[in-house]
């Protein structure tokens, strides 16, 4: 029942991202192997992100990249934005 719960909890998130946000593509990844145990992660795919490519390696030196190049306040506000428009469609 929890699989179930988990899996539908994604799809929703996922559909929300592509419907209020216009989010195309977004990969999941599963990890276990952290102090924290067993997480999922969210790695939607933005516009700017094409220039890296599409393989998996290309995940690493997109965060590395945001961190150092894209952590600003106007970036932030925007971020905020997203995820209230996300807060708003569904009682995640």
């Amino acid at each position: 029942q929890e699989t179930i719960e988990l899996t539908m909890l994604q799809k929703k998130v996922r559909d929300l991202m592509e419907k209020v946000l216009g989010i195309k593509v977004v990969y999941f990844f599963q990890n276990e192997d952290s102090k924290h145990g067993f997480h999922i992660w969210c790695f939607p795919r933005h516009e700017w992100m094409k220039e890296f490519g599409y393989k998996i390696e290309s995940v690493r030196t997109i965060m590395k990249y945001a961190e150092q190049n894209m952590f600003t306040d106007e970036n932030l506000k925007f971020a905020k934005v997203y995820c209230d428009k996300m807060r708003n469609e569904t009682q995640i």
